[in-house]
């Protein structure tokens, strides 16, 4: 008998999970039989297809497969379209004609999931992402990630709030009571609940320097000590991530940020708006901002989000920095992170820096409020067009635009010569990379009973045992 009969698919056993299969452990016919799934369903197994071999040899073989469409469409990190909802925020679920779409016809594997629902609900959910995602041309499985779900306060855009998750104080009541030990637990709590829905990575911490208690994130920062951040946001790393050595099998992929500055808002704008998109400077403060990054990227975190300001006046390797998003600026992100702090992880750009911000997102009024399609934070390149921005993006760093669900710019630069094709296999290599350490290719899916787990008394009472003595800590300061 063929080895292809003895394991056809993944072995998928007729478990079912609200009308999909559910991955059970796989039959075993020979002691030399590895365990696989026919992904592009050749009736062989291929080498990425193998779970005995190395990452590296899972990638070279997967790359060599790969069209351009496909390895462009890794480096677009989109949302998972709700219901009702131009950003994806729901409470009943995706729109999976929506995801369809954007799976087998744009590519992407990669996305945001802003939806609030129960927790098997929410396995359901990201199960049926992951059944459309099997079905593509090479089977490449979908990397979903979140905003902050553990915190009290929400913003949307910015974080969430709801669903059953355990509530843990604030980072800022994290910093209150200075106790990596208590970051790391709650980080390796968090985890197991995010992996339980089928969450893979998260879009935090947040490493920023809170110079400016004016701030609207001030609370979501480790506060303005520099040292402090460091060692906080790195056992934040280390929780998430399952070790101090990049992510696990079981661990989400955390992705610090805002590299770098963006906590020295003046009078408190934010980078979001046109009004807050300049931040300025010294040499002295800007080595501070740099240093809160150290402890996250010494625990290995598998990604790093640029800012949206605009940097005056440091200057990096001798040379001032060029005034524009941090996700433009070469200088910020290859001279600095991946040079000086030999940084390998992936860089993911913060939402919306391609887009165009138009007048009403530049100067919004009551009679012209700013809607979702206003907004853009392309600072310091407005004048460029949306494909130059992308291979502008490209060339300084970037290896997935996040808030984008069309890689056609990224193509286009491609096919004009602006983006080469190397610079897009270094990004799809390092983005299937992650996806193969995390166990994705071998099993993305999740046991939606098993989710039961998510905020269970045990870790709800943990959650507000910390949140009591942060507010001690502070009233008491």
């Amino acid at each position: 008998m063929a080895l292809k009969e003895l394991y056809r698919g993944v072995m998928l056993a007729p478990a079912c999970v609200a009308g999909l299969f559910a991955l059970t452990t796989p039959l075993v016919a020979a002691p030399e039989a590895p365990q696989w799934r026919d992904l592009n369903r050749n009736n062989q197994l291929d080498r990425y297809e193998d779970s005995r071999l190395s990452v590296e040899e899972r990638v070279d073989d997967l790359m060599a497969r790969m069209t351009i469409e496909e390895k462009v469409g890794l480096m677009v990190h989109a949302s998972l379209p709700g219901h009702g909802s131009a950003i994806g925020v729901s409470s009943t679920g995706y729109d999976m004609a929506r995801v369809r779409a954007m799976i087998e016809g744009g590519k992407i594997n990669s996305f945001i999931t802003r939806i609030v629902v129960k927790p098997a609900e929410f396995a359901r959910q990201n199960n049926m992402v992951q059944k459309i995602a099997e079905g593509t041309r090479l089977g490449i499985p979908a990397t979903i990630s979140t905003d902050p779900r553990h915190h009290f306060q929400a913003t949307i855009g910015a974080s969430t709030t709801g669903g059953g998750f355990t509530l843990w104080p604030d980072t800022l009541g994290f910093a209150a009571l200075d106790d990596a030990d208590l970051v790391r637990r709650f980080g390796d709590i968090a985890r197991q609940e995010y992996r339980a829905v089928g969450i893979h990575m998260a879009l935090s911490p947040q490493a920023d320097v809170g110079s400016e208690p004016r701030w609207s994130r001030f609370s979501a920062t480790f506060g303005s000590d520099p040292a402090t951040i460091s060692r906080l946001a790195g056992a934040y790393v280390e929780g998430f991530q399952g070790g101090a050595t990049g992510v696990t099998p079981t661990g989400v992929a955390t992705v610090v940020k805002h590299w770098v500055g963006y906590g020295a808002e003046p009078e408190g704008f934010d980078g979001h708006n046109h009004y807050g998109r300049n931040v300025h400077l010294t040499d002295a403060s800007f080595t501070d901002h740099v240093r809160a990054f150290d402890g996250p990227l010494a625990a290995a975190s598998e990604g790093v989000m640029p800012t949206y300001v605009a940097l005056h006046g440091p200057s990096i390797g001798g040379k001032p920095v060029e005034p524009v998003g941090a996700g433009f600026s070469k200088q910020v992100l290859t001279d600095l992170l991946r040079g000086e702090k030999a940084y390998r992880g992936l860089i993911i750009s913060d939402w919306s820096i391609t887009r165009d911000c138009p007048e009403t997102c530049v100067s919004p009024d009551a009679t012209h409020p700013q809607a979702p399609q206003a907004i853009g934070m392309p600072w310091g390149v407005e004048t460029l067009s949306v494909a130059d921005r992308f291979a502008k993006g490209v060339d300084a760093g970037i290896d997935q635009f996040g808030g984008v669900d069309d890689a056609a710019p990224i193509l286009e630069g491609v096919r004009s010569g602006a983006i080469s094709i190397e610079r897009i296999d270094d990004s799809a290599r390092r983005i299937l990379a992650l996806k193969f350490r995390q166990g994705l290719f071998d099993n993305p899916y999740v046991d939606e009973q098993a989710a039961r787990l998510v905020g269970n008394a045990a870790w709800q009472s943990e959650g507000h045992r910390c949140k009591t003595v942060s507010l001690i800590t502070r009233s008491s300061a």
